[in-house]
């Protein structure tokens, strides 16, 4: 039986390999037709296009890996159900536990390699392409608003007058530098200390400065309003300002990578920060426990596509189980995204949010697995 796992493995492998390397050339293509448009702008040519897409490649592999599987899984057992080898093998002593096994520790690397790209390889080349096209386009972030980014940066433990601090930013540049910021700055009692306009902000270290770590910002172009206690106005200029904040570079990353995109523990850290200055964290909260099941997927696709090998050729052709495998892969894709915009609108748990679509796909093979071993 060891043999015939064997043997199983490798054709899934194959087949699952074939398909993921189809969807990501498929998806890399469509990417490519949607930049055509924005080549020419800045410095955006055709090679900044293709490197652009050559380093989103990682993160389609990762979200087509489940749908990969399924579908690979599909065609494979399928395959061996129309030759009548899986039938052999079950006549041989193959029993659904050994099958089972064999759907573990087949599925045991691809789940490793979806979590090792989730947190490795996604974060690091999702960045990279966001900032190479940010720089040729000459834009400032990849989420412009009207309004620019409001952020709260609360700063307990940190020696100062300055508690608390609500900083507007019209961008925030691929370097790490912060564009058009309006800081207003309160004490302890929420009075308004100062309003500080700068240029920009440049990061320059992270100290730590009793419990907590701070980080330090050169502000250049500064004006300052100081408004005393007896409310008398003065203006003051300066070329440049150090500020010292609970903000970080990883934090203000969230500005030009979408939470999709960061890896779990940059997304827990994120979590952290906006909670600490009650702010909404759902979103991101979600997105990490996205990231925390996602990987689990793998091995429920394998599972969904397990019941094929156990129906004959008269139960249906090769190509219609892949066809239903692929319409099984898209209704999953499509519940991630329905789940996740529902849990967002009606403030669900973010880890009951995550879990439902790999659980309810779970369910659909286990209640088909129970169904063919019955027939």
């Amino acid at each position: 039986m060891r043999t015939f796992s064997r043997y199983l493995a490798r054709g899934m492998y194959g087949r699952i390999g074939f398909v993921l390397l189809g969807f990501v050339a498929l998806f890399a293509l469509f990417d490519f037709v949607s930049e055509l448009e924005e080549i020419g702008r800045g410095d955006y040519r055709m090679v900044g296009a293709l490197q652009f897409i050559m380093l989103r490649l990682p993160a389609m592999a990762y979200e087509l890996l489940p749908i990969a599987c399924l579908i690979g899984g599909l065609w494979a057992l399928a395959g061996l159900a129309a030759t009548s080898e899986f039938t052999v093998a079950r006549a041989s002593g193959f029993r659904p536990v050994d099958a089972l096994r064999t759907i573990g520790w087949t599925g045991l690397p691809l789940v490793l390699a979806c979590a090792l790209l989730s947190e490795l390889v996604v974060p690091v080349s999702e960045n990279l392409a966001t900032r190479l096209r940010a720089e040729a386009l000459g834009s400032a972030s990849a989420q412009s608003l009207r309004s620019g980014f409001w952020l709260r940066d609360a700063l307990p433990g940190i020696p100062g007058a300055v508690r608390e601090r609500m900083i507007n930013l019209s961008g925030a540049s691929p370097d790490q530098r912060l564009l058009g910021l309006v800081i207003y700055e309160f004490d302890a009692d929420r009075r308004l200390l100062r309003v500080v306009r700068a240029e920009s902000a440049q990061f320059e270290s992270i100290t730590t400065l009793g419990p907590v770590d701070a980080s330090n910002w050169e502000l250049r172009g500064v004006r300052i309003l100081e408004i005393g206690r007896n409310e008398t106005v003065r203006k003051v200029v300066e070329p440049s300002r150090r500020m010292v904040s609970g903000l970080s570079p990883t934090t203000l990353g969230a500005l030009l990578v979408k939470p999709d995109q960061m890896s779990a523990r940059d997304l827990l850290q994120y979590t952290g920060y906006l909670k600490s200055g009650r702010q909404s964290s759902a979103r991101y909260e979600l997105a990490f426990w996205k990231k925390v099941f996602y990987p689990v997927a793998v091995w429920i696709m394998l599972l969904l596509a397990l019941p094929a090998a156990y129906l004959l050729s008269r139960g249906g052709t090769v190509g219609l189980k892949v066809f239903v495998g692929v319409l099984l892969g898209v209704a999953f894709h499509l519940l991630n995204s329905l789940f996740s915009h529902l849990g967002i609108l009606n403030a669900w748990p973010a880890p009951l949010v995550a879990v439902i679509p790999s659980g309810l796909a779970l369910l659909l093979a286990l209640a088909m697995l129970a169904r063919v071993q019955r027939g």
